[in-house]
């Protein structure tokens, strides 16, 4: 009996450790679980093709087009002879030529279309025997029909005795040029032609030697890497061979692989899987390559092949046999069928729709890396640069990134600095550079070798602005106004208007600043902690909203006052009592209120700032910009213009009114009032000048009240003021789509802007601001905004309004509603459940119907019991902050207070009595039987004890009610008592 147990127990320890590792191995779980993004299956010919491939004088040489010979090969662009031959050296013919750059088009197809209608036409003695020969029309057709070949040279293409063509005809099977390949490729896919900058070409000594009207087309293979020169020559003339034609090949492949339904990719081989299969009635092998994608994401190919042995199915007994689903792998220049892969292998793979159709083996034991960076600075002494990495590639060429993949770079303002090798390439606008020429804020694609970087090459920002991702130097960032302006300092390309574009400012806007993630040095951060003169990355969505910024210390702004200037040197005092003496360069981008201005609008006497950065021994300017304080406005008036008296600086004015809340109220200043202007402010005011004049008030230093921005209006038949919301900012154009406006409003410099008791410039401005605007029409038709007044979105303090019957209270702790009617401006929304609110006895207010009662007689036991009446509750987060018992209303009626009918106050100006009746004018009540709102006249209504009333989010007494105030206001269907008054200013 003893002996039996111990037998069982030596079974269950095995068992046990068995169900610990499937249950308790984290990676094994992992591993099983997770499922390929992407699945791939291999080419159902890789068998033929790797025979096709055997080139012997390819495999017996050194050429340097070995890899591209195999690739290009391997994806069927470009064949060999046959009987194991390319044909390395064998120069090109015209025909093949356009054969080649069809075949870079995909439009192999419709070439043999081409061929097989021409050679139906023949007659049958005429008919060509000989497949390539006959395919070769069908190219010459297409070229023809394309416009790359002349009808004369058509003609010549198809005449029988090609030997009796002169010198100067075409001859199909004469050798292509260097300038014929070019042409061809870039018509057939349809690249651009470069006709305003041919610097690349024009750098090359024998570059009159081409077509004149070819010449746009080779700089564009110059400028798109396709086709390059040697030794300052491109040989326009000059022929090409077959070995040169395949690497030309390989170069476009950011061209022809969209145009083939190609991707190329780059990853690690985690896991290799094989089995036996039998089911299908043909025994092969099926191999799984998991491979971990340089994104992070999983993909996995699929393969199979037939097995060697006997093909029984093991359901029919039938023998059989399968065909090869794999593909080719290049694992050190020789060429393999897929049994070449092996775990951990680096690779490189292309693939066409879901199938693999070639991979490399990336060899070696040096590490290569590709990292697109953002210049922050370089030494040169010391051969570093210091960066902000973007983010890292698989491969040196950021043209084979998709757009799905250049949409998930994430910026996080990580910076790195890097050491460059002394023999580094560094490539700016294609031509070598030295690191010298390197600038801040570039873009570049580094190629680390072991860490050591052996080559830069910069990069256009339109790649990335393309896909939603800007970038530039931080110039002001407001998180209260919801926007941040930068400024690009070195331009990018050659072109002047690529420069202009892209040293002025730029402003990118939010709507919410808790949706928008920062990041400072690569670390999670706050609006404050982003600087003016960091490195940003901004992350747009569909919309054009910031969704993200990534910020990076970069330059640092110094602050002073300009003490003397002359030729080229700025002495600068700074704001702790030291001077400063700096260079300025020739080109350093200088501002003064977000325009462009010049060394020589800088006076002495002028604030500005500086932002600097340091580079070894050298001091690198970012720009000058001549500092303008934020004014606050403290009122905004209208009045008649009367005069100006420029000795003074005192405008004086007459019929003085003040905006508030969007309507005019006429001022306490009775008759002609002298104001004067800001000694800041300088405006230009015409001799004699007449009309309305808005005005902008804030105080000087002395605490005074001064004009700080004034606009005169003395061409509009009439004004208006309205209400909207702003569809679209154009500050470029000057002109803003409202949301329910029929034509564009009009706005300037001279036009008032103000936000939260700021003055705000135009740009400034943004989409999906709400703003009360005062408009005047002109004489044109257009309308011209005087006042843009942008409201500032309301605090949202979570303050809900709910109604429904009480049928429990716990004293002093809850209350609980039967079910509930949120209201949701105009309607009431019904929720059919009960609700528990909590009651703070700190915060929570109860109104009955003599007004505030105690907090101890709410309860639902007694004689007094509110249990079963209905009250209005608002709602914050759970919590009961006011209980009502005013009658049930279902009346909405909207408009603004005119007169507060019994407010009074004493000679402080404190409130003696509140008002007790509100009269409302620009009334409207909503119907909800036709869902419209509908003109009233002037209204009044009366304020009960328990009128529940709260303004800007937040509860208040009628003593807070203003004049100006827009209301809402919910009463019964008959009388006009106030039940709920919702108060909303600015």
């Amino acid at each position: 009996m003893h002996i039996k147990k111990s037998k069982r127990v030596q079974w269950r320890y095995p068992i046990l450790i068995v169900m610990i590792l499937l249950f308790y191995s984290p990676f094994h779980i992992k591993a099983a679980n997770e499922a390929p993004e992407r699945v791939f299956t291999g080419r159902p010919d890789p068998d033929a093709v790797l025979a096709n491939l055997d080139y012997q004088d390819v495999i017996n040489s050194d050429t340097w087009a070995k890899d591209a010979i195999w690739e290009t090969g391997a994806l069927e662009l470009m064949k060999g002879y046959g009987a194991k031959r390319f044909g390395l050296s064998d120069m090109l013919t015209v025909e093949q030529a356009l054969a080649v750059a069809y075949n870079m088009a995909g439009r192999e197809a419709e070439a043999q279309l081409a061929a097989q209608e021409l050679d139906l036409k023949r007659d049958a003695a005429d008919k060509k025997n000989m497949a390539p020969a006959m395919w070769s029309d069908g190219y010459l057709q297409l070229a023809f029909n394309d416009g790359l070949i002349t009808q004369e040279e058509y003609d010549d293409a198809f005449s029988e005795d090609q030997r009796a063509l002169g010198p100067a005809d075409f001859r199909r099977g004469s050798p292509a040029t260097r300038e014929d390949m070019a042409f061809y490729i870039a018509k057939v896919m349809e690249m651009t032609p470069v006709n305003a900058q041919t610097h690349l070409f024009n750098s090359f000594v024998d570059w009159q030697e081409a077509n004149p009207h070819r010449i746009p087309y080779i700089e564009a293979l110059l400028q798109n890497r396709v086709m390059n020169g040697n030794n300052g020559r491109f040989s326009p003339k000059g022929p090409v061979t077959r070995e040169q034609a395949a690497q030309i090949l390989q170069n476009a492949e950011p061209f022809l692989f969209s145009r083939l339904n190609m991707e190329k990719m780059k990853g690690f081989i985690e896991k290799i899987t094989r089995y036996e299969d039998k089911t299908s009635g043909r025994e092969k092998t099926v191999t799984y390559v998991n491979v971990r994608c340089s994104d992070g994401m999983l993909h996995q190919f699929q393969f199979s092949r037939p097995y060697t042995g006997t093909a029984a199915n093991e359901l029919t007994g039938n023998n059989s046999s399968a065909l090869a689903d794999g593909t080719i792998v290049n694992a050190g220049n020789i060429l393999y069928n897929e049994a070449a892969m092996r775990e951990g292998q680096l690779i490189t793979y292309i693939v066409r729709g879901n199938q693999v159709h070639y991979v490399t083996v990336v060899e070696g034991q040096k590490k290569t890396e590709y990292k697109l960076v953002k210049i922050l600075s370089t030494d040169e002494s010391a051969g570093m640069v210091r960066c902000d990495m973007i983010t890292e590639i698989p491969f040196p060429d950021i043209r084979l990134l998709s757009s799905e993949g250049i949409s998930r770079i994430d910026p996080t303002g990580k910076i790195e600095e890097l050491t460059v090798s002394k023999d580094a390439s560094i490539i700016i606008d294609l031509v070598n550079k030295t690191l010298r020429d390197v600038k801040p804020e570039s873009l570049m694609l580094l190629t680390l070798e072991n860490g050591l970087i052996t080559r830069m090459e910069k990069v256009h920002t339109r790649l990335l602005q393309e896909e939603g991702i800007v970038s530039g130097t931080l110039e002001e960032i407001n998180p209260v106004l919801g926007y941040i302006t930068l400024y690009f300092p070195d331009g990018s390309g050659t072109s002047p208007e690529a420069g202009l574009e892209l040293s002025s400012f730029r402003t990118y806007s939010w709507m919410r600043p808790d949706r928008v993630t920062v990041y400072k040095n690569g670390n999670a951060a706050t609006f404050e902690d982003l600087k003016p003169g960091d490195s940003v990355f901004i992350r747009l969505d569909q919309d054009g909203t910031v969704k993200k910024i990534s910020g990076a210390d970069n330059y640092y702004p110094v602050y002073g006052r300009v003490r003397t200037k002359g030729n080229g040197l700025l002495q600068l005092e700074k704001q702790d009592g030291t001077a400063l003496q700096l260079l300025v360069p020739e080109n350093t981008p200088m501002f003064h209120t977000n325009r462009r201005i010049y060394w020589s609008d800088l006076s002495e006497g002028d604030n500005v700032r500086i932002l600097l950065q340091t580079a070894g021994n050298a001091t690198v300017i970012g720009e000058i910009t001549v500092e303008k304080q934020r004014l606050e406005a403290k009122a905004i008036y209208k009045g008649q213009m009367n005069y100006f008296d420029s000795l003074s600086r005192n405008l004086v004015v007459s019929g003085l009114q003040q905006f508030t809340n969007g309507i005019w109220k006429p001022s306490e200043e009775r008759g002609f009032v002298k104001l004067p202007l800001n000694e800041n402010y300088r405006p230009e005011i015409p001799k004699g000048a007449q009309g309305t004049v808005y005005l902008a008030i804030g105080e000087n230093m002395l605490g005074n009240d001064t004009i700080i921005r004034m606009s005169i209006d003395d061409q509009s038949l009439q004004t208006e003021i309205s209400n909207d919301t702003i569809l679209q900012a154009r500050p470029g154009q000057g002109s803003l789509t409202l949301m329910n406006g029929d034509m564009p409003l009009v706005y300037d410099e001279d036009s008032l802007i103000i936000k939260g008791g700021k003055l705000l410039e135009p740009n400034q401005v943004k989409s999906m601001d709400e703003v009360t605007f005062v408009a005047g029409s002109l004489p044109d038709g257009t309308r011209k905004a005087n006042i843009l007044w942008l409201r500032e979105p309301a605090v949202d303090t979570g303050l809900t309004l709910l109604r429904g019957r009480i049928t429990q209270i716990d004293a002093l702790s809850s209350m609980t509603l039967q079910s509930f009617s949120q209201f949701r401006n105009p309607e009431w929304e019904y929720v059919n459940v009960p609700k528990t609110l909590t009651i703070d006895p700190a915060t929570t207010r109860i109104l009955d119907d003599d007004g505030r009662t105690d907090l101890d007689v709410f309860d639902d036991t007694g004689t007094e019991s509110y249990k079963n009446r209905t009250v209005y509750v608002l709602n914050q987060e759970g919590k009961a902050m006011l209980v009502s018992t005013a009658p049930y209303g279902d009346i909405v009626c909207t408009g603004r207070i005119k007169t507060l009918t019994g407010l009074a106050r004493d000679s402080f100006g404190h409130i003696v009595s509140p008002a007790s009746s509100i009269l409302v004018s620009e009334a409207m009540e909503f119907n909800p039987g036709t869902w419209k709102w509908q003109n009233k006249p002037d209204t009044v209504y009366t304020l009960l004890p328990n009128t529940v009333l709260f303004k800007n989010g937040i509860i208040i007494d009628a003593g807070l009610l203003e004049v100006g105030d827009r209301v809402t206001v919910i009463r019964a269907i008959s009388g006009n008592n106030a039940f709920v008054v919702i108060a909303e200013s600015y």
